[in-house]
């Protein structure tokens, strides 16, 4: 029996294909510049877990590659082959939201499960779940599993997994947190014994196919203000920043340059953003009534001797940022906003905030890149230990363009060694471009890791290239 005929009796004949040209639809991202497309051998499209179980196992069996895909919305070449003979394995199917629990503020779901339509649900009791920077057909279990960055991490933090349940590359099933001991009680992280789940957190589709994850909600405020306050240069907004997080007062924070961050944004809005001042802090204020007047006072006593200026946005500017950044009601128009989108994501101190775009800047120019092609934002993260702080370094792009492709990849072998040597705390993803000299500085952490994955994936078939 063929391969093909084994993934026909698994998932029917209706849900797997080898067809090329369904194939050529999974074998490329926006970072195909530094991931050469590649067409998966198969597509598969589990509707249960069991269906999972048994494509991994034949892949084992066959020593097949399998590569997890999600909702599609996938970007820095994570989920594109590297090997022969590929699977790919399309979990969309599994799109239930399993459970939504008031009581204990959390959501059950399935990785076919939008932030769509997560937040369509959870918005019906009052919660919602942290908001990514990604469009609203991203995958929620994908998000969180890979750490994904939140307009309210300053209040709600980086790591909102409570539990969840992956299917090892053998067929077994593992679970993790509370999970251990009663299935019905997902809700707490640490179960008996070791806390694997960040063992597990993080790696791109390598361990296994995570098919229910039990994620944090969080309360709506009714109260909330959103100041947009300008400054001239990158230095000045520092002590508020460092203010403003450290005591606890915001639930948003994000730093940004306006005349290149703010357009691919909002291209939709017509809006002189040249207008603006060169950088903009933007602080979210809210909470129940009388604690949210203290904090509101607080906030804008300290901008108010910040030496930054709240600026006058036009309401339907306001509203549409605020949508952006803080509601998930509408999706970014980054990847559409010059034809390709470049993004380099880490983890690094608030302190450092003016030399990562100051070099950054001096690099893209040098290679060859304009003003207008360079953007750049921070956002903080609760709790502020070690000035906790999510960067993105950006260009926008011409992918048609072969001399701006050969300058993008200039400018990225640049970026990461001299981010490398300034120092960060780690890096978004571990993804191709950045895993790489990464490994070389580690140490005999690299050799640990890589003996963990042998000892999971013996065989090596989960997403395989990705990592090592």
């Amino acid at each position: 029996m063929t391969i093909l005929e084994q993934l026909q009796r698994i998932v029917g004949s209706e849900n797997v294909s080898d067809d090329k040209a369904i194939a050529a639809a999974y074998s490329r991202d926006q970072h195909w510049s530094f991931v050469e497309p590649k067409n998966p051998a198969y597509v598969a499209r589990p509707g249960t877990k069991e269906e999972i179980r048994d494509i991994l196992m034949l892949a084992n069996r066959e020593n097949m590659p399998v590569i997890p895909w999600s909702t599609g919305i996938n970007i820095r070449g994570m989920t594109i082959p590297v090997k022969d003979q590929s699977i790919m394995l399309d979990v969309s199917r599994l799109n239930q939201i399993i459970e939504i629990s008031p009581e204990m503020m959390t959501a059950t779901i399935e990785p076919g499960v939008t932030f769509g339509m997560l937040v369509e649900q959870t918005k019906k009791y009052g919660l919602r779940p942290a908001f990514p920077d990604a469009p609203l057909t991203v995958s929620a279990v994908a998000n969180n599993y890979l750490r994904g960055i939140y307009q309210t991490s300053p209040r709600d933090g980086l790591d909102h997994i409570l539990s969840f349940e992956i299917i090892l590359p053998n067929g077994e099933t593992l679970s993790t947190g509370s999970r251990l001991l009663s299935k019905e009680l997902p809700y707490f992280r640490y179960g008996p014994g070791p806390e694997i789940a960040s063992l597990f957190i993080a790696g791109p589709g390598t361990w296994g196919v995570v098919t229910e994850l039990t994620l944090k909600l969080y309360r709506i405020f009714k109260h909330q203000n959103v100041y947009y306050v300008g400054f001239e240069d990158i230095d000045t907004p520092m002590e508020l920043l460092t203010k403003v997080n450290r005591e606890e007062l915001v639930s948003g924070c994000r730093f940004v340059d306006t005349a290149h961050w703010l357009p691919p944004y909002l291209g939709t809005f017509d809006y002189a953003y040249e207008s603006l001042p060169e950088f903009v802090v933007v602080l979210v204020v809210e909470n129940q009534d009388k604690v949210f007047q203290a904090q509101d006072e607080i906030v804008r006593s300290y901008i108010d001797k910040s030496g930054g200026k709240i600026l006058d946005l036009p309401d339907k500017l306001a509203d549409n940022l605020k949508c952006e950044m803080l509601g998930a009601e509408t999706s970014p128009m980054i990847f559409g906003f010059k034809g390709n989108f470049y993004c380099v994501g880490y983890y690094g101190p608030l302190k450092f905030l003016s030399k990562y775009y100051n070099d950054f800047k001096r690099n893209a120019l040098e290679v060859g890149f304009s003003i207008e092609d360079i953007s750049y934002y921070a956002n903080t993260i609760a709790r502020f230990h070690g000035q906790s702080t999510y960067y993105e370094l950006e260009i926008y792009f011409d992918s048609s363009d072969k001399k701006s492709v050969e300058m993008l990849r200039a400018l990225h072998a640049r970026t990461v060694e001299n981010l490398l040597d300034t120092g960060i705390y780690g890096w978004f993803r571990p993804y191709a471009g950045v895993i790489e000299p990464t490994l070389e500085r580690i140490g005999n952490f690299a050799d640990y890791w890589k003996k963990l994955q042998q000892l999971i994936d013996p065989n090596g078939i989960m997403n395989p290239g990705k990592l090592f």
